[in-house]
């Protein structure tokens, strides 16, 4: 029988859902899509006079497979070359008693372009000024597999990620993706089991006031720590204090695919790919899962402490 609970009963990222949601197609991207939402709405409800949020074109492609990080390939032809007066591929028949068609096309030429869907999103906080959206001032973006080494994207995201901060704008990194290295050169690789690594982190580079001026602080934790509230850099000195655990608690909660898919009375998939110390603290999670059930108590009222579990 499934144990779940629309409260994730982690203290942080819940390393049952993250494992999930890497190794099950198309989960991650629904993720994706419903955190950054909320994340636009409660920054947006935080942010001092003056600035606004927008969910914009992420550096991250999208026409690359977001679980597998395999390429999509849309088939265009060329040249169509079309016979009128005879039957159609399709089966279709006209001519004689039937109106003839003016043009015939390929149905993927009836489709829309699909340059800007092959784009995930990311948030972009801009500077208002006089009541008009005003010049970027800090870009967020949610990782995604397939822009993480190894996959397909990671170059692209690479470079687009120079080519922002070399701009001059401040990028805010979610990591919560502990089976893919960071595309962040300096940042230990945790499916390496590099030494310092961490199966999440949030990191904030400010290439301001110059580039090699300018420096990157990575906020690395656990399984079960709390997510971290951090800086986000805003226009000039200012600076946003944000606790990134709230939104992503709500995101937690806002869909069934998500908190039914943390079973607790089972490993998360791929256990062995968290280190050690990690799996301890999912083991004792889950203790202190099945401990509250056994005495009576609700998960909606976790976190549970796991204190004293072995």
């Amino acid at each position: 029988m499934s144990i779940t609970s629309k409260v994730n009963q982690y203290w942080g990222v819940n390393a049952h859902l993250h494992s999930h949601l890497q190794n099950t197609a198309g989960a991650w991207e629904e993720f994706h899509t419903a955190h950054l939402v909320d994340l636009a709405r409660t920054i947006e409800a935080q942010l001092p006079p003056g600035y606004r949020v927008r969910l914009e074109r992420s550096l991250q492609i999208r026409d690359y497979h977001p679980d597998t990080g395999e390429k999509i390939y849309r088939p265009k032809p060329d040249i169509t070359i079309i016979e009128v007066g005879s039957v159609a591929r399709t089966g279709i028949p006209f001519g004689s008693a039937l109106a003839t068609p003016t043009a015939i096309f390929p149905v993927i030429e009836t489709l829309p372009e699909q340059d800007e869907a092959e784009y995930l999103r990311s948030l972009v906080i801009h500077e208002m000024v006089g009541g008009e959206m005003g010049k970027p001032v800090t870009r967020i973006e949610l990782l995604s597999p397939t822009n993480k080494p190894p996959g397909d994207g990671a170059e692209q995201y690479i470079a687009k990620r120079d080519t922002a901060l070399r701009s001059g704008l401040p990028l805010v990194e979610i990591d919560y993706l502990h089976e893919s290295a960071s595309p962040i050169r300096s940042i230990p690789s945790y499916p390496n089991g590099q030494a310092g690594s961490y199966p999440y982190a949030i990191a904030v580079t400010d290439p301001r006031p110059s580039l090699p001026d300018g420096q990157a602080f990575v906020y690395g934790f656990r399984v079960d720590d709390p997510i971290p509230a951090v800086a986000i850099p805003l226009s000039g000195e200012e600076f946003l204090p944000f606790d990134f655990g709230v939104p992503y608690h709500q995101t937690f909660s806002s869909l069934s695919s998500f908190y039914e898919a943390a079973d607790y009375e089972q490993r998360p998939v791929h256990f062995h790919r968290y280190h050690p110390v990690d799996q301890e603290r999912i083991l004792k999670r889950q203790a202190a899962i099945l401990e509250a059930l056994r005495r009576g108590q609700k998960l909606e009222d976790g976190s549970f402490s796991i204190e004293g579990l072995q």
